[in-house]
């Protein structure tokens, strides 16, 4: 008879996924992870297969993370630029006040990963294109309500910020506040 599982998966996941986001996909090791989660190398190996597919699930779980915290109020956004800038701040702050100090998971995995690993580029390039969406959708209902231009490319703004964004989670972690204030606003000053 196989033995009952003594924790919940979601639980393990996410510890795993500070474990990851702490220390990045090559240096978490197995023995750390085991530490971590809670469990031990055997019911990572039974639950998740390998270390990759446990990284795997880690991604899933951080770009939900993303959509539920630093993303909820730009998805719900009735469209007016501003709320593009307010999440661009809140999510600097968050960087550079240590909250948030490691920046973000999947820039940082495609720093260290890159397109080296086809499974985890796959991951990346529908996460930051999820982003872009997101972009992409609050600047098109910006056009509809007439903050922008008619002529207004939302796909290229989409794309500027999406990779502002990304530079933004590394600048953030050793700038001030006054200093993310004015990177923000430069963008801003691009896309508006």
């Amino acid at each position: 008879m196989p033995r009952k599982k003594e924790y919940q998966i979601d639980d393990v996941v996410d510890k795993a996924m500070h474990t990851f986001w702490n220390n990045g996909y090559e240096n978490a090791s197995v023995r750390m992870l085991e530490k971590d989660m809670g469990i031990n190398q055997f019911s990572i190996y039974s639950s998740f297969g390998n270390k990759h597919d446990l990284f795997i699930e880690v991604l899933k779980t951080y770009k939900n993370h993303v959509e539920a915290t630093f993303l909820s109020e730009l998805l719900r956004s009735e469209g007016h630029v501003e709320d593009i800038r307010q999440f661009l701040l809140k999510f600097g702050h968050a960087v550079q006040s240590g909250k948030n100090a490691n920046g973000c998971l999947m820039v940082n995995t495609g720093i260290e990963i890159g397109k080296k690993d086809t499974q985890i580029s796959e991951h990346l390039t529908r996460y930051f294109n999820f982003i872009k969406d997101t972009f992409r959708s609050t600047l098109e209902r910006a056009k509809e309500r007439k903050e922008l231009a008619s002529d207004y490319d939302c796909r290229v703004h989409a794309e500027f910020l999406l990779g502002s964004l990304q530079g933004l989670s590394l600048y953030a972690k050793f700038k001030s506040e006054v200093e993310i204030d004015d990177f923000v606003g430069s963008i801003m000053k691009v896309i508006h």
